[in-house]
């Protein structure tokens, strides 16, 4: 991992800046106007871990979304700089990605005020508080009093709770199917698994009739995935990277949560989240524009539900962490860089984009071995 500024990615940023028409600028031109050949032009992107294809996507997606949101620019300059021959043509586009017209993006873009935390912070508090068996399970994890034994006699307690470990421990990708909830957890999940998807299905619960369903069983299925797909991305990464695992996992599987508290029906704007999720299906850019909206992120939104249940707060330092070094605002390490990229997958799956070109260039990037086998098994076959 290159931990050295992106000196070429941000001049390829500056010169599609200063196109009339960013969409027809090619990497042809963009060597050339450095002064580069194009040998040195595409090695020195790789050492950044880019291409130019993946930085001008990049541009012109938040160049469209962050020209609706402010107001800079008006929709028909707009179409031009994207590269569109008529105005009909990119509504008609917009509207099939996003649902809507920009027109009415813009206009949702309006909606609320300035006090979109404290909104968001009022939901979580007034959320229904998480069930017994979840409460009883972290607060003994915090006391260093679990073992498999007494998980298993504490998942016993609650029926509902049972069977989803059972359902979730029959999976495929979870191995052979078990006999009875002590093989459930011993063999196929595992107590840190379990007390986990415990917060997962009482956030799901709690939420059930306050978020689309829709979003609710699409982001909790990518949570529910998320610590099989760390084992088989951690198997794939080369060099010697070495995760605190139990962290790990927490993060990705809580890292995302905030989708549910943005798209809560009593949130200022969440019909505007629910448009970008549709559209939107860059986990970076995603949380660039909510933050332009709301001054908020997603991860931010996350650690905001996760303190008030007194979840490990090494989680939520992490997650601060991240969504620093996804700001830009703070160089991030190849660990950083890696949880960040299976955050962005599990974003994909979250949100059932099917475009997974972007992140199959990024895992190229990032010298991950096997990607496109654990991108079948689990995105197209969980």
């Amino acid at each position: 991992m290159n931990h050295k500024p992106l000196l070429l990615t941000e001049a390829v940023n500056v010169l599609l800046t200063k196109s009339a028409v960013p969409a027809t600028l090619t990497i042809e031109q963009c060597a050339a106007a450095l002064a580069m050949s194009m040998t040195s032009f595409r090695r020195k992107l790789s050492q950044e871990e880019t291409t130019f294809k993946l930085i001008q996507q990049k541009y012109l997606n938040e160049l469209c979304v962050y020209a609706l949101l402010t107001k800079h620019v008006s929709i028909d300059s707009l179409v031009v700089k994207l590269g569109y021959s008529e105005r009909s043509t990119f509504e008609r586009a917009f509207r099939h990605k996003f649902g809507i017209t920009p027109s009415q993006f813009r206009d949702l873009s309006l909606v609320g005020d300035k006090k979109n935390q404290q909104n968001l912070s009022d939901i979580a508090q007034n959320m229904s508080p998480l069930p017994n068996s979840c409460l009883q399970l972290l607060q003994e994890k915090e006391q260093d009093n679990l073992d498999v034994e007494r998980v298993v006699e504490i998942v016993a307690s609650d029926p509902i709770f049972t069977g989803r470990v059972m359902g979730l421990a029959s999976k495929a990708i979870y191995g052979k199917t078990p006999r009875n909830t002590q093989e459930a957890i011993s063999r196929n999940l595992g107590i840190n698994t379990v007390i986990n998807m415990a917060v997962v299905y009482g956030v799901k619960d709690a939420l059930e009739s306050q978020v689309e369903q829709r979003v609710i069983d699409q982001s909790t299925h990518a949570f529910l995935i998320a610590p099989k797909f760390f084992q088989l991305m951690r198997k794939s990464v080369v060099g010697d990277i070495k995760f605190n695992s139990a962290l790990t996992e927490q993060v990705l599987i809580f890292a995302l949560l905030g989708i549910l508290l943005l798209t809560h029906k009593n949130s200022a704007k969440h019909e505007l989240i629910l448009h970008s999720l549709q559209g939107i299906n860059d986990l970076q850019s995603l949380n660039q524009h909510i933050n332009q909206a709301m001054n908020i992120s997603i991860y931010s939104a996350s650690t905001l539900m996760l303190s008030l249940w007194h979840i490990d707060a090494s989680v939520i330092k992490q997650l601060n962490h991240l969504d620093k070094v996804s700001q830009q605002k703070i160089k991030g390490s190849k660990q950083d860089e890696l949880e960040l990229f299976m955050l962005s997958c599990l974003y994909v799956l979250a949100t059932r984009h099917s475009d997974f070109s972007g992140l199959e260039q990024k895992s190229q990037l990032l010298g991950l071995e096997n990607f496109t086998e654990i991108k079948t098994l689990l995105f197209t076959q969980s």
